[in-house]
């Protein structure tokens, strides 16, 4: 007769079997998703650098401009001096061009620096598109490698997740939550004594209860020591057990 501890015995099988499955994929999904980060982190830093780059080349084009006016200013004052009839005038005239040659050199200098800036930032934004394309091309592979292992095993998996929705609904909803708050915990949220001993932490379940759990397969019993659920020593799990249930 199939009881509530059956159905947990072939749902703790199931699980398993899928846990291994998901465990042959190794670190394979978590560099995936490492690289993923470092792919979003580094299209943030090229298009930071490529803004700080537009904003440097609106400013030189700008100042281009600027340069051109202030020499063309100098020139027309520097004309206008020839013109004026008195010292105070020509003093004048001379302090507006000695400020428009400043502010041409001043500008000048500044035009240089960011140069500077543009040519290093040009070099970085080359050494981030370098890596940008790098961690793209170690993307795609892992992906493949992915794809090739969930390929093989996507057959299994999808039978044993049939499996497991067809098993999860012969099981009470108490028994049921109780055996997926185990789980979060404990990967074998179901464990089959032996030796008179829980198999999940090897402490010893006393006589009593041993006899108390194989009489009573539709109560559920925990482990004093580890809280994992215990299942009669007399079950057998197996694949075999699962095709009967189901």
């Amino acid at each position: 007769m199939s009881t509530q501890n059956h159905y947990l015995a072939a749902l703790s099988f199931v699980d398993q079997r899928l846990d291994e499955l998901i465990e042959e994929f190794g670190d394979l999904p978590e560099m995936e998703k490492e690289k993923q980060r470092e792919l979003i982190n580094t299209k943030v830093q090229i298009d930071e650098t490529k803004s700080i780059l537009d904003e440097i080349k609106k400013f030189v084009n700008t100042a281009k401009l600027t340069l051109v006016e202030l020499k063309e200013k100098e020139e027309k004052l520097t004309a206008q001096q020839f013109l004026v009839r008195n010292n105070k005038e020509f003093d004048a005239i001379s302090r507006e061009i000695e400020s428009l040659k400043q502010e041409h050199t001043n500008l000048s200098d500044k035009m240089r620096n960011e140069g500077i800036k543009e040519e290093n930032l040009t070099r970085l934004l080359e050494e981030q598109q370098k890596k940008y394309d790098e961690l793209e091309s170690e993307i795609q592979t892992l992906k493949v490698e992915i794809e090739e292992l969930a390929g093989e095993q996507k057959e299994e998996v999808r039978s044993l997740k049939k499996q497991k929705d067809a098993i999860q609904s012969l099981i009470s909803i108490q028994f049921l939550k109780e055996y997926n708050r185990i789980r979060r915990n404990h990967n074998d949220s179901a464990v089959q004594i032996k030796r008179s001993s829980c198999t999940g932490c090897y402490n010893a379940v006393p006589s009593q209860r041993i006899v108390e759990i194989r009489n009573n397969k539709n109560l559920l019993y925990l482990c004093e020591n580890c809280g994992r659920i215990l299942l009669a020593d007399d079950l057998e799990i197996n694949e075999d057990l699962i095709k009967e249930l189901i």
